[in-house]
């Protein structure tokens, strides 16, 4: 930061002292005007000056926009990955709907080949055959998963 004794000497001895915060807010008209009769050399350190300080302001806002972009991001990140999480358990609970479907139709497709043979006693089909036979199939489907 520019002491008063140093900024004094870059406007001039009647001029009055800025502070950095006076320069950085100043218009390039009211800057013009305070530098009005200064030496073209204050007349540069001052405008370096006042380029100094405002670089460094935007550096500090772009290092909080970075901050504030990675940590949407991150949030977006873990949001995304606990839908996927979500995707996946449904995924695994529909892939074992799909088994035991798949074992249910398989024990119909063979008890209605049985059934196409001939039934044991002609005019009746047990029906708890047909429930044991699906039963089995989805036990041996759910067997099969957990292995």
């Amino acid at each position: 930061m520019f002491s008063n004794s140093l900024n004094r000497s870059l406007c001039g001895e009647n001029a009055p002292a800025l502070s950095d915060d006076e320069l950085v807010a100043m218009s390039v008209r009211e800057l013009n005007q305070h530098l009005r009769g200064l030496t073209k050399e204050d007349v540069v350190r001052l405008k370096q000056r006042r380029r100094t300080l405002k670089n460094r302001g935007y550096a500090a806002s772009c290092r909080i926009k970075r901050v504030t972009q990675k940590e949407e991001l991150e949030r977006q990140k873990t949001e995304l990955q606990l839908e996927v999480d979500k995707l996946a358990r449904e995924n695994a609970s529909m892939r074992l709907e799909l088994d035991a479907l798949r074992a249910k139709y398989e024990a119909l497709q063979c008890f209605a080949r049985t059934v196409t043979r001939g039934p044991l006693s002609p005019g009746k089909v047990a029906t708890t055959s047909v429930i044991t036979i699906v039963n089995q199939a989805i036990y041996k489907a759910f067997a099969k998963l957990s292995i």
